[in-house]
Formats: C-alpha cells, structure tokens, sequence
C-alpha cells in the first residue's frame, strides 16, 4: 500500500511557532557519539558543523559502504561488538531495522511528528507505533533530459510541450522507435535497462508484500513489462547502471533521458557532465515518485547521554535551520521539515546548470505533492538485487521474454530469502 506525500510547501503554509528544535543538554564532560554512513558529501559537513556549535559532543564517523552496512551491523550484533550510537537506515533497508529492533522509538525524546512529511513517517513507523528514524529529506524524482538531443529529436526542448509529450509510458515506447529509426539506432532515449527498471519499481504501485506473501510475479510484471516494451522499441541502451562507462553516457550526445532524484543532479549528471551547464532540462514522469532516502536512528545500546545528544544531532540536522542549510548547501538536501522548507528555502542554487528552469518548484511542489512511497518491507533489498539483475539479463539478451524474465526473478529471489514464515508468489 501506498501513502501519499504531502508536498512541504502545503504543509509550510501552516504556521508551527510553537516547534523547537530541543537544545543539547548541559554536560560537563564531552559526549562522544560515533555514526557509520555511505554518504561522506552528508554526515562530514553536517557533524563538523554540529561539533563547532556544539563543543560538549563528540562525533567519531566511520565510512561504510551502502552495501555494507547491514552486514557490518549484523556482524557486530553476533560478536557482541559497539554499534555506532547513529544509525543511518536506507529506505530500501529501512524493514530490516525494524525487524532487529535494535533503535530507539523518537516518540520517545518528544519527536513532532506533525511538522514532517507523513509519508515518510509512516515509512520509519514500526508495526508497534515506534518511529525509529527520522529521514533526511524528501527525495522527488523526475526525468531528466538534454536539451539539445530533444531539440533535434522532438522538435522543442521545452520541459511544459516535453512533459506533455511524455505524459505516459507509451509515448516513451513510441517516441523511442522514432528516435531508433532517425538515428539508425545510435541514439537512445535512456542508457541503462537498470536505471529504467529502478525509475519503474519506485514508481511501481505493487506492493512488494502482503501478509505473508512477497508479491514478485506482480511487481516483476509491473516493471518489466514496460522495460521489455522499451527495450524492443530500441529505447535503451544496455549499459550497467552507476558503472563508469554508464557515467560517462550523461556527457554524449546518444542518451536524451536519464530517471532522476532530487539528489542525483549535484551526484551524476553535473558530476559527470560539468561542461553541459544549460544544457539540461527536467520533466515529470508519468506517475509521481519517490526514489531513495535515508533516515538517522538511534542504537538502543548507547548510554542515556549519547541517546539524548544523538537526538539532538538528529533533529538538528533535520529541523534547525542550520542544519538544514548545511545539508541543502554541501549534500543538495532539502528537508523534510515543513517549518524550514518554505519556497525561499528550497530555491536551489543549480537551476542555471538547467537552463534557467524553475526546477525547485518542479521538484518541491509540483512532484512532491503527488510522490507516494511503498511500504517498506524487510525484503526490500534481496528484491532490489533481482531487480537489476534480471534488467541486465534483459537487455543483454534481447529474446528474453517478460516471461522469462519474470520466471527468473522468482526463481532467484526463492534462492535468497530463506525465511520459511513469507511466501513467494
């Protein structure tokens, strides 16, 4: 099931006065916190900034690979080894925190809830009522595109005359051919069967589990149906998503369409094409979504002390102006904190690289208001790893049939999950 976000510029139009951030409490001695996260471009600025207004805390950061930090707090659990008192919790992650039940409920330390988008409380809601995260920011997604290649191959680079153009995935389907056909297959509308298939799963409106049933033939089918249809009109390229040859793609002239996050402009395209400045432009997809997040929780096996400077960290980072302001000015987040993120605030400073466009509204009240999120599930992430496996079988094969392909999903996500208690259907 689905929740509709809020967009934060609905909900800013409320007055919340009354909302304070809480004020670490007075130590006599320094508090020193640890924290383990993917995202150095984030936590360094944002702990740094934090330490400096905050001289009493501590804040010892570990780097860990987003892949590995399930593991390496799996790991500590069965050695009985510290966990990091600031636990970031990835949205594609996000069940299994749940399930080892290992943080603090922020209800708790006297959290707010009404202040946040509820969407993405409810995705950091536990089946008991406990919110054990408090994510980051909101992450509209919509779909990039080059100016200049639409021009040439659809006549206009306005995003208005392109967003109504593409307003559904058939026309992608047929304008694809089209392109296939104009350029004798040498320019394509996206560059990676994996980036397609991750726009379609966060845009999917299957849920991944019902009761006890992992519903992978019907979110498999929702997915790669569309990407087959795609594939088979010459609309994609196959290269593997987030490698540096498929990076390298953002700055040439045979991939118009890229699905795009808020937080992928500043980490891949004006990364991997600095010199396409106004060059770029930003549409809707034909359904409103939400791709990524990530969520800050606190280790229940801290010490009173650093689970209430923990939470100051937390709420500070989200709901203080300063915080919010490092993390819009070095990371391109904007908070989910309606009482911060009015217009003025999420006015992005980037928008010249896009042409121009007004792509803050775009993002901020046009798609955030209509974005929803999928429950998460503790499966989530073996499902993610089918999913792009399988995208990639896809397109470098193209005979694979939809129902090959989703006979493959099934059989090798039975091979993964090993819990006896969920079905796979």
């Amino acid at each position: 099931m689905k929740k509709k976000l809020i967009s934060v510029f609905m909900a800013a139009a409320v007055a919340v006065s009354a909302f304070a951030v809480p004020v670490a409490a007075e130590a006599e001695e320094q508090v020193t916190l640890t924290y383990w996260g993917w995202d150095s471009n984030y936590y360094e600025p944002l702990i740094e900034a934090y330490m400096e207004s905050h001289p009493n805390v501590k804040i010892e950061a570990t780097a860990t690979e987003w892949g590995d930090m399930l593991t390496k707090v799996q790991q500590a659990l069965a050695s009985g080894s510290e966990l990091p008192t600031i636990i970031p919790m990835d949205i594609t992650l996000i069940g299994n925190w749940k399930k080892m039940g290992i943080t603090e409920n922020l209800l708790d330390y006297g959290l707010d809830t009404s202040v946040y988008n509820s969407a993405l409380i409810e995705a950091a809601t536990d089946a008991d009522g406990n919110v054990i995260g408090l994510f980051e920011n909101v992450c509209p997604a919509g779909i990039a595109y080059k100016r200049d290649l639409a021009k040439e191959y659809f006549g206009t680079d306005d995003p208005d005359e392109l967003a109504e153009m593409f307003s559904s995935y058939d026309a992608y389907v047929e304008k694809g051919k089209e392109v296939a056909e104009k350029s004798d297959g040498s320019v394509f509308l996206f560059h990676s069967g994996q980036a397609v298939a991750e726009w379609l799963y966060f845009a999917s409106d299957i849920a991944n589990v019902s009761d006890d049933t992992i519903n992978m033939t019907d979110k498999m089918t929702d997915v790669m149906s569309k990407l087959v249809e795609l594939r088979d009109a010459g609309a994609v390229d196959s290269y593997q998503n987030g490698t540096a040859e498929a990076n390298a793609t953002y700055a040439d002239d045979n991939h118009i369409f890229y699905p795009c996050p808020d937080w992928a402009l500043t980490y891949y395209i004006e990364s991997n094409d600095p010199d396409g400045s106004g060059n770029w432009g930003l549409i809707k997809a034909p359904s409103g979504y939400s791709h990524g997040g990530t969520a800050m929780g606190i280790s229940s096996s801290a010490s009173d002390e650093q689970k209430e400077a923990a939470y100051d960290f937390i709420t500070w980072a989200v709901s203080s102006e300063e915080g919010a302001t490092v993390a819009k000015d070095k990371a391109g987040y904007i908070t989910q904190d309606s009482t911060i993120a009015t217009d003025e605030f999420c006015k992005r400073s980037d928008e010249e690289f896009f042409g121009g466009q007004d792509i803050s509204t775009l993002y901020y009240k046009d798609i955030a208001s209509i974005i929803s999120i999928a429950t998460p599930s503790a499966f989530d992430n073996d499902i993610v790893s089918v999913r792009n496996d399988v995208a990639q079988q896809l397109m470098n094969d193209t005979s694979m049939t939809l129902e090959d392909a989703v006979s493959a999903a099934v059989e090798e996500l039975g091979q993964l999950v090993t819990d006896e208690t969920v079905t796979i259907k």
